[in-house]
């Protein structure tokens, strides 16, 4: 089946058109999403019986550093699906057996990032409640001083993040499809993205902000519909580079 492509540049055509490739390959975009859901929840579990769930804050929020190294094999069924062609769950495997040495440092970098991002939290962590576990309970409102050490943990922390986590949007937003799709060298690839992204600001703060939301919603309200919203927004990354790269000519 070909989906129809959008016309106009609008984050909603994007997840539109996500939900509808989603809709088309649900068993097999499912099946492949819930190992990284599997990963996510023992994590969680390991954490929360060690009362180190404060420590999944910058986990989770980290996970939108290194996410789109997550989706390449979502980046193949979308190809596949655009071309007017069926997919099948083997090409979700062969997705990321075509990474290439691009694709390889940019995972090193993005990966990098996270490991700074961790370590910067875990430090802010120390210096607001030291190296004694916090159980996650209601003293941590109830009680001023525990609550006050809280809010400046998840301020400071998520500030630091957030910094991070943009500049890992503008390099990695568009130079993983370009690397896989059009086998352009790194260097390429990334000067492409971080020229996409400043050329379409608006649009692109309403992408990386949708996401954002979308992604840490589900990571910290239900975590099991990752399952359904991993495909989603990779099927919808596609269609960003579609829409920004690929019909505009790059």
């Amino acid at each position: 089946m070909i989906i129809k492509q959008h016309e106009k540049l609008e984050v909603r055509t994007w997840l539109k058109l996500g939900w509808q490739y989603f809709l088309l390959t649900k068993w097999i975009s499912v099946l492949f999403s819930s190992l990284f859901v599997f990963v996510g929840m023992a994590s969680y579990w390991l954490l929360i019986q060690q009362d180190l769930g404060l420590i999944i804050f910058p986990l989770i929020s980290g996970f939108m550093v290194i996410a789109p190294l997550l989706v390449t094999g979502f980046q193949r069924v979308a190809r596949i699906l655009h071309e007017g062609n069926t997919p099948g769950f083997k090409d979700l495997i062969f997705g990321i057996t075509e990474a290439t040495p691009g694709i390889w440092f940019l995972s090193f970098i993005l990966c990098v990032c996270y490991l700074i991002w961790v370590t910067d939290a875990l430090v802010i962590y120390g210096m607001y409640f030291g190296v004694k576990s916090i159980p996650i309970n209601s003293e941590l409102l109830t009680n001023p001083i525990l609550r006050n050490q809280l809010l400046s943990y998840l301020f400071f922390s998520g500030l630091m993040g957030f910094i991070i986590a943009l500049m890992g949007f503008v390099v990695g937003a568009f130079s993983i499809p370009l690397i896989l799709h059009q086998r352009k060298s790194f260097v390429s690839a990334v000067h492409s993205s971080v020229t996409t992204v400043m050329h379409n600001k608006l649009l692109m703060m309403r992408w990386a902000l949708t996401l954002a939301l979308l992604v840490l919603v589900t990571l910290v309200i239900a975590i099991p519909l990752l399952v359904i919203i991993l495909p989603v927004t990779a099927y919808a990354s596609y269609a960003a580079y579609i829409d920004l790269i690929e019909n505009a000519g790059e």
